[in-house]
């Protein structure tokens, strides 16, 4: 069957040719797989990171509404505080306007101003 020890290398390197592309098959069935879990990996992310972005989208629509809302209710507030506590204070100094001076009537006014903002900050944070 063997006539010298060639034939024996040829049939050991025969052997093993066989056992390496066993090996890189079955290695290239397992890298492939790997790739196929990997690619459904990365699409099941990118459908939940566009979930995401839309769900952020509209979270921030909902907050600049209800910012907006509110930024128009506490202008109305502090205006309507403002307006009134201007009109009480110049119906006072309309009363007593014999006894103050313009400095006076200037620190009145000073007053509502401040007293208006102070409004204004507390109707935000309202």
């Amino acid at each position: 069957m063997f006539e010298n020890s060639k034939d024996i290398l040829y049939l050991v390197i025969a052997f093993c040719v066989l056992w390496i592309t066993v090996f890189l098959c079955w290695m290239f069935y397992y890298v492939t797989r790997i790739l196929k879990n990997a690619n459904q990996i990365a699409e099941e992310f990118r459908a939940r990171l566009q979930i995401l972005t839309e769900t952020i989208n509209y979270l921030r629509g909902k907050v600049e509404s209800i910012h907006s809302l509110v930024s128009m209710a506490s202008g109305g507030v502090a205006g309507v505080v403002k307006s009134m506590v201007s009109k009480k204070a110049n119906e006072w100094i309309s009363k007593g306007s014999n006894k103050f001076n313009s400095a006076a009537k200037d620190a009145v006014d000073k007053a509502v101003e401040a007293t208006a903002k102070k409004m204004k900050k507390t109707a935000k944070k309202i």
